[in-house]
């Protein structure tokens, strides 16, 4: 069957790169293989995520998830377990999970413009005391799907501001979990080492950049 899609021509990485450029050096080595203090607390205040899923053919699936504070519990800073609710029974992600363990994750906090990122793999279990952790609203999940962490990294909020989308949330989560520090040397302040090669004299600037990057350099 012909489609829309059909009158176009991919191209290929090397021409990706000459459009849009290489990262700097400090965002290339960003990523981390743990949960660390930032990243934990990030979590620990994202009311809504998305989980990605892949079959054995390829086949991706994203399913949004909206909980209260805290739902999603880091059990290490190689551990993560994420509550299943009541929902539509398609269960599209435990399909996949079961089929290949692949998984990323993408957790957005109110009223803060970046996100925490996690790739990993993970497998679905029915323990009740995880379960019973995993509680909201005093009822447990209906099932765990518990994630070994292999790569954590900050998005910077270029999206979110484009979008809009939030206009100021009355429960301050962004508060809690800035401490009313700047958010930009909050994600760095881990990595701060692996990062002063690249960044030098202008590691204290990474506020200061997103705050530019946001302003100026949006499209």
């Amino acid at each position: 069957m012909s489609t829309a899609a059909d009158r176009y021509q991919p191209i290929d990485l090397t021409r990706v790169r000459e459009v849009i450029g290489h990262p700097m050096p400090f965002i290339a080595e960003k990523k981390s293989s743990y949960l660390g203090e930032f990243a934990t607390r990030f979590i620990a205040h994202s009311t809504f995520f998305v989980v990605s899923t892949c079959d054995e053919n390829g086949q991706l699936d994203c399913s949004p998830r909206g909980d209260p504070p805290g739902s999603v519990r880091v059990l290490d800073p190689w551990t993560l377990a994420v509550p299943d609710r009541p929902g539509n029974k398609l269960a599209d992600s435990f399909e996949n999970l079961s089929r290949n363990p692949a998984v990323g994750l993408m957790f957005l906090v109110p009223g803060l413009r970046e996100a925490v990122r996690v790739n990993g793999d993970a497998f679905v279990t029915d323990d009740p005391e995880l379960l019973g952790m995993l509680s909201a609203e005093g009822k447990p999940a209906v099932l765990a799907t518990v994630v070994r962490v292999r790569e954590v990294f900050s998005q910077c909020g270029k999206a979110v501001v484009r979008a809009k989308l939030w206009e100021g949330d009355q429960r301050g989560l962004a508060e809690a979990v800035t401490l009313g520090g700047d958010l930009g040397s909050l994600m760095v302040a881990e990595s701060a080492a692996k990062m002063a090669g690249t960044l030098g004299d202008h590691l204290g600037e990474i506020g200061a950049m997103l705050e530019h990057s946001y302003r100026h350099e949006l499209y």
